[in-house]
């Protein structure tokens, strides 16, 4: 499993009046021991209040991101952090999101299907979903499924949008 890239979301709670802190905090090179590339830091999640951060962390392998935990920096703005491990199950993401990729909000959806399920659910969401979203110009940033093996299995979607009327949007195939 060393040699699998995985994927950390960590979605952190923030004291209350931190976040333009915590976010000149995270801006900041990443340590070069950690070998973590950050992929997004998503903030303004819908139904949490302003304080909540989800930060997306790509890592070389379960090793790598270990030694991470220990140059992990100590912030100390966060009134709790939840962490899950995950692994990337589809074409996406990219090695590097593009400018031209980048979109100003981004739908974050979990799933929950039965292991046997995943890759015909991988399948349809490349072939059928995905192409109809990305010429409405929306960008699937990746899906991801937890490394644990659960039944159901988790899956997490993120998909970028140029705003909350261009995520209607897309909810209606008939806008092709």
């Amino acid at each position: 499993m060393d040699n699998q890239e995985i994927y950390e979301f960590k979605h952190t709670t923030l004291r209350s009046g931190v976040l333009d802190q915590y976010l000149g905090k995270l801006s900041q090179p990443e340590s070069a021991q950690t070998e973590g590339r950050t992929l997004c830091v998503l903030t303004g999640l819908i139904g949490y209040p302003p304080e909540e951060v989800l930060q997306v962390t790509r890592f070389s392998g379960i090793e790598t991101w270990r030694q991470a935990q220990s140059h992990g920096p100590d912030l100390g703005l966060a009134e709790k952090e939840e962490v899950r491990l995950m692994r990337s199950i589809s074409s996406r993401p990219k090695e590097l999101v593009p400018a031209e990729d980048r979109r100003a909000v981004y739908g974050y959806r979990r799933f929950f299907i039965r292991p046997a399920d995943l890759e015909e659910f991988v399948h349809c969401s490349e072939n059928g979903i995905w192409p109809r979203i990305e010429a409405q110009d929306a960008r699937i940033l990746g899906l991801w499924a937890t490394l644990a093996a659960t039944d159901p299995l988790e899956v997490v979607l993120l998909t970028g949008y140029h705003g909350p009327a261009h995520w209607e949007e897309t909810r209606d195939p008939r806008e092709l």
